[in-house]
């Protein structure tokens, strides 16, 4: 069984959302599930715990580290 899903909108979002049911908008309110709740629920399916490696890793951060080719100590 899946858990329930809980989307919060801003005002701006709501006021399209009633703009879309006034008007009967079929194309706003595609864009508006593509563009808006299709995001949000993205967001929600990504994972939430990650180690700290994980969140501070940059795929060039492995450059700093690399060998010079110049010895340090005499």
């Amino acid at each position: 069984m899946s858990k329930p899903i809980v989307l919060t909108f801003n005002e701006e979002e709501l006021q399209t959302i009633e703009r879309i049911d006034l008007d009967s908008d079929r194309e706003g309110a595609l864009n508006f599930v593509r563009e808006t709740i299709g995001k949000k629920l993205k967001a929600l399916s990504r994972p939430h715990c990650v180690t700290v490696f994980e969140v501070t890793y940059s795929p060039r951060q492995k450059e700093a580290f690399q060998p010079t080719g110049k010895n340090e100590h005499p």
